[in-house]
Formats: C-alpha cells, sequence, structure tokens
C-alpha cells in the first residue's frame, strides 16, 4: 500500500475470488471438509504452505486468498516486521468446526527457518456474511485506489442521498454556533474546470454552496495566503504548485460538482494575526455552514494527498460454495484503524492525532474521510463506507453525539436530563483531550466552535471548558499517568482546575449515577479572562468553601505514600483499591507538602467513596490571598462497614480557597 503520488491507473480495481495453485488446494480441502458426513474435531494436516515472499507477491499479484492470510498475520497494529523474513515460511490447516453458522477456520502460522512459531492467526470460515460485510460489494469496494471514479461516484451518491433525505442533517447545517444567523468566511477557493483562484466573499451574489477541507499541514511549511501574495491568488492559482492533499481536495470538490471550498491555509491571511483571530473566532461556522468536509483522514501532512492505494482484497470476503449449493465465506480481518479513536495509538488515523479536527468533525454537517485502507461517509443521521456502502446508523457519530447535547434541555439541576448531557459532553473530552496541538495555547481555541454552540443551544455558562451550572462533577477529571510540568513563563493556557490545562489525555470522573451525591463544597465564583473572541484566556480562578488537609505524598518508585496526622498508610499509584489512590496530574516532587480538598462524598446501598482534589501553594498568588493550583486528583473507595475514612471528622477545617 502508498500513499500521496499513486503507482497504479486511479481507476485499476482487483477482481475479487480469484486464487494460486496453493490457495486452491486450501478451497478444494475445505469444499472436501465442509461436505464430509462427520464434521472434523482436530485441526487437519497442512493444506498449503507457502514461502513469506511468494505469498506477499501472490498477494500483490491479486490471489484473494493470499492477500487475506497476509493481512490476518500482519495488520498495521501489530508487528510491521512479521512477514518480511524470506527464510519463513507459512501454513494452513483446516480448524474443528464449532457450530451452523461458524463452519470452522483456517489455521495459519508463521514459522521461522528452523520451524519454531513466530506468529498465528485464526481466519473463520462461516455459513453467512459477518456483520458489516456486504454480500455484494460494489464496484468502489474493489478499487486500488481510494481516488477512483467509483469511488468518488460513491461519494457524491451518499452525499446526494442525505441533502435529499436526512431531514435531521438538513435541520443541524441550519443551526448557527454562535448567533441566529451564520457567519460567512472572508475567502473562498474557486473551483473552476480548468482554473482555480482566490475570491472575496463579498464580491459574490449572496451565499453559496461551499466545500471544506479538514487536513494535517505537517512539518513543512505548506503553500499559504499571504499579504504580498493575496493580489496574485485573486487573479490565479497555479494547481500545480499546491501541495497534494489541497490538490486532491480541488479534484474531489469538481467531482462532486461544487465550485467552491474553504481551505485554511489560503482562505486565512496567514501573516495577519488580525485576520486570523477574526477568522478563527467564527472557524466553528464555517464548518457548519459548508455542505460537506472532505477530511484527509490518512495524510500526516498537506504533502501526502487524499488518497491512497490498498489492496482491496484483504478486506473482502472470499466466497467459495461446497456441498449441494451451498455457500459459505472466509473472513478478513477488519482494517486497523479506526474512525472513533483519537490521540495516538497503532488504530488512530494521523488526522485524529490532532485537535483542531475535532471540532471541525462535529461542526460539520457530513464529512467524508478518505482513510488509509478506506473512504468513510459519516453525517448527524447515517455513516457508509466503500466497505459497507450502505448508510446505517447502529453507532451513534459524534456529529450526532453534539446533536444531542446541545438538544436537552438543562436546568442546573442534577436529574435525569444532566445524566444524558454529560453521557454525551463526557464523549467529546475523551475524543478531544489526547489529541495533539502545535501550540499549546490553542486548547481552548480548538474547541471554540463547540463550546460556543453548547453554550447558546443550552444557556449553560462555559468556563474554561467546564460548565459553570454543573462544575462540581466536571471538576473531578483526572489522568492516569502525569505530564511532566510546563515550564515556567510559558503561554497562559488555561486554570489549573480545568482539564484544558493539560495535553494529555483526560478521563471523567463520574461515570457511574447509581451513587447518591454529596457535593462538599460551595461554589462561590468561577473567572476566567478571555483574550480574544476566539476562545484563549489570559486567566482564571475559581472560588470555593470546602473541606481541606494537609497531606504528603512521598515517591518510593512506583507507590505513593500519602500521611496524614498520625495516621500512615502506603497506596500504590494508580491502582485501584479499597484505600485512597492518588492521581497526579504532574510528576510529584519528594517530600511534597500539599491539601486535600473533599469535593464529593458519594453513597449507596453497599459501598462508599470520597473523591476531590490535590492542591500546593501558588507562588504567583495576589499579595496575602490564599491562592493555590491544582496538581492532581484522589479518590477513595470503600465498601460500608469499613473503618478507613480518609475525610474523619477532626482531621479537616472548611476554608474559602482560590485556586488559580
Amino acid at each position: 500500500m502508498s500513499s500521496g503520488e499513486l503507482t497504479h491507473s486511479v481507476d485499476k480495481a482487483a477482481k475479487p475470488h480469484i486464487t494460486c495453485a496453493a490457495c486452491r488446494n486450501v478451497i478444494s480441502a475445505l469444499q472436501d471438509d465442509l461436505g464430509a458426513r462427520v464434521p472434523r474435531k482436530s485441526p487437519s494436516p497442512v493444506v498449503a504452505q507457502y514461502l513469506v515472499p511468494a505469498l506477499q507477491i501472490s498477494a500483490l499479484d491479486g490471489c484473494h486468498l493470499c492477500s487475506i492470510i497476509s493481512q490476518a498475520l500482519c495488520p498495521a497494529h501489530r508487528r510491521s516486521d512479521v512477514l518480511i523474513s524470506s527464510q519463513s515460511t507459512v501454513v494452513v490447516r483446516i480448524g474443528h468446526y464449532i457450530n451452523d453458522t461458524a463452519l470452522g477456520f483456517l489455521s495459519v502460522k508463521l514459522l521461522d527457518s528452523t520451524g519454531k512459531k513466530v506468529d498465528d492467526a485464526s481466519i473463520a470460515v462461516v455459513s453467512k456474511p459477518s456483520p458489516g460485510y456486504p454480500t455484494h460489494p460494489l464496484e468502489a469496494s474493489w478499487s486500488i485506489s481510494t481516488g477512483s471514479g467509483a469511488t468518488l461516484n460513491q461519494a457524491k451518491d451518499w452525499l446526494g442521498c442525505c441533502l435529499d433525505t436526512h431531514l435531521l442533517c438538513r435541520k443541524v447545517a441550519h443551526t448557527p454556533v454562535s448567533s441566529n444567523e451564520l457567519p460567512f468566511p472572508s475567502y473562498l477557493v474557486r473551483v473552476g474546470k480548468d482554473s482555480v483562484r482566490l475570491c472575496s466573499t463579498k464580491d459574490l451574489n449572496g451565499r453559496l454552496d461551499y466545500l471544506t477541507l479538514s487536513y494535517r499541514w505537517g512539518e513543512t511549511r505548506t503553500f499559504t495566503l499571504t499579504l504580498k501574495n493575496m493580489k496574485d491568488l485573486l487573479v490565479n492559482i497555479v494547481e500545480d504548485k499546491l501541495p497534494k492533499t489541497l490538490r486532491d481536495a480541488v479534484h474531489i470538490t469538481r467531482r462532486l460538482g461544487y465550485e467552491f471550498i474553504w481551505i485554511d491555509s489560503l482562505c486565512i491571511i496567514q501573516d495577519s494575526k488580525e485576520h486570523w483571530q477574526t477568522e478563527s473566532a467564527i472557524m466553528g461556522d464555517i464548518y457548519r455552514g459548508s455542505v460537506c468536509t472532505i477530511a484527509a483522514l490518512g495524510a500526516k501532512d498537506c504533502g501526502t494527498g487524499c488518497f491512497t492505494e490498498r489492496n482491496p482484497l484483504c478486506f473482502q470476503h472470499f466466497i467459495f460454495e461446497y456441498g449441494e449449493g451451498k455457500t459459505a465465506y472466509i473472513t478478513p480481518e477488519l482494517e486497523t484503524t479506526s474512525l472513533y479513536s483519537t490521540g495516538y495509538g497503532s488504530t488512530v488515523e494521523p488526522l485524529h492525532e490532532r485537535a483542531w479536527v475535532v471540532q471541525e468533525r462535529m461542526l460539520s454537517p457530513r464529512t467524508l474521510f478518505f482513510g488509509t485502507y478506506d473512504v468513510h461517509w459519516e453525517c448527524v443521521e447515517k455513516e457508509a463506507s466503500t466497505r459497507q456502502p450502505e448508510m446505517i446508523s447502529e453507532v451513534p457519530s459524534p456529529k450526532y453525539a453534539l446533536h444531542k447535547a446541545c438538544s436537552l434541555e438543562v436546568t442546573g439541576k442534577f436529574d435525569d436530563s444532566y445524566k444524558l448531557f454529560w453521557k454525551w459532553w463526557s464523549r467529546i473530552i475523551t475524543q478531544y483531550s489526547p489529541c495533539g496541538l502545535t501550540y499549546r495555547t490553542d486548547k481552548l481555541v480548538a474547541l471554540h466552535g463547540l463550546l460556543t454552540l453548547v453554550e447558546s443551544k443550552t444557556g449553560l455558562t462555559n468556563v474554561a471548558g467546564l460548565w459553570k451550572e454543573y462544575i462540581f462533577p466536571e471538576l473531578l477529571w483526572y489522568v492516569h499517568r502525569p505530564t511532566p510540568r510546563p515550564p515556567s513563563g510559558n503561554e497562559y493556557q488555561a486554570p489549573s482546575w480545568a482539564w484544558t490545562s493539560l495535553n494529555t489525555e483526560v478521563n471523567v470522573g463520574i461515570k457511574d449515577f447509581s451513587y447518591d451525591f454529596h457535593w462538599k463544597i460551595e461554589l462561590l465564583n468561577a473567572i476566567v479572562n478571555k483574550v480574544s473572541e476566539n476562545g484563549q484566556l489570559a486567566g482564571g480562578y475559581l472560588h470555593v468553601r470546602g473541606p481541606v488537609m494537609k497531606v504528603r505524598w512521598e515517591d518510593v518508585g512506583q507507590v505513593y505514600k500519602v500521611r496524614w496526622g498520625d495516621r500512615d498508610k502506603v497506596f500504590v499509584w494508580n491502582t485501584p483499591d479499597d484505600g485512597v489512590s492518588y492521581l497526579p496530574d504532574f510528576l510529584p516532587e519528594p517530600d511534597q507538602e500539599l491539601t486535600a480538598l473533599l469535593v464529593v462524598h458519594a453513597t449507596s446501598e453497599n459501598a462508599w467513596m470520597y473523591m476531590g482534589f490535590v492542591l500546593e501553594k501558588s507562588t504567583s498568588g495576589d499579595g496575602d490571598a490564599d491562592t493555590w493550583i491544582r496538581v492532581g486528583s484522589f479518590r477513595q473507595y470503600q465498601w460500608n462497614g469499613s473503618e478507613t475514612e480518609f475525610f474523619q471528622e477532626g482531621r479537616f477545617e472548611v476554608r474559602d480557597l482560590m485556586i488559580l
């Protein structure tokens, strides 16, 4: 598989169900076994054997079963070096049968030159297509390039179907983020049949339909709009000078039948801070108002391109007949990347490592994802892919999650409506928090459109990414792995009590609403100071009254010791047990004297828990003010009847605290 410049004709397609001689032996043996009167009770002798180079060459030459075997042994999320040794062999046996639907499996083993097992896999043989696989894939499913004519025609069909029949998508598309009317971007790229140029929207007659692009710039400086070249770009943009991803986006725009596309690098004046602040403040509305967003999901930078080449045979059933007209399906390994994974990891597509794309995705009513292995469609109502082209709505999309969060009538009470709101909003937090940013000060800017939309539709008050009316449970976020403390003097990002102050994966503290929550703190005020209308902050504080207790945490390898009063107990960092868990936001310092603030005492019929966060004295406070910063969180789970309560009467005092 390759990306960027394609090596095959763009419309070249694979032919299914073609096999090499070795794989024909496998199918013949399967047909004999499946037609036997007595089911197999143990694996068969070896029915095929391949040298690794021969297996890979055969897969590339179009053997459907070699493609499935190769993918099963070496999916991208596992060891990438498994199939590189020319001395290794792959052996295939037929496994025993399980039930009427799962007929059996192919037992595949990778052996080194001495015959020692290096890896193995099981490939299911079933009597019905597995969920998510079409019985008769469409033409686009067999395209080698994700930029094929068949693929783009399929994308156009999805878009047309949504525009014509999806009432909810239409409603969402006409819902402004921040006002009663959708703002229009200052500039758009005009895509003609043979030409491309920048145009000022002031010169257009009314509001016109446009697409948007979601992509990664990468490390290298891309072709951008500047004050110096603006005059030239308003006349003509030399298409061949555009980075590959932008050229592909222009091509997709033409194929979908649209004349305008918004691309940030070409539509925001990059050397004008004033223009960037103006346009970034309405970024959410720009994506909200677009007909569809083109997402370069598999591209690590703007030079990679939207399209990739893949072997589609790896991801489609091999179908054969046995017995008297019966059909069996050899099930391939699923794609190794997930449309729903964000941040970092083997299943995360390059685009979804980037924080900005979260609101670009959620606010766009429709998105076409050009991924590493597939092209995906996502709108508020449905999703589809070239592997599964029929539009389905089995898994609520992030767009739908945002719609539900904005549709609930929240009153500031901890009722069922809030529980539903928190279900959807916490999903957004866990998707956004692990994603990366080039500039840490953009943490709230890149979320500004989402926050503004929820604020305008629910009436809730946004304070640094938390909702003031429900701030108590939202303060209980935590991290599994502490991060290095940012150097002093860094530009301000967010107050320490907000999860937006960290650039790491954040977990929400409350997921189980079966408890009764007894809040132990009183909110006196929560204030943030905005730098500009794009959500960037210059400061903020949380003024609360609540029970506090001095504690000291000592680093003993992977164990932290907590001391309070005359009590002494050892707890393992981030390991759930029946004691107190300390979850530091930053790598803790030995003998650090801290203060624990209790936020909630939650009780149920058989258990209870304490939850709160840990503070250290601030060195940047105002005069003699009692100012603090958050450095971690704590929790204590206990079954009823336990004698060890962290916050016992006599151990704590109630104080007013100013947390920066």
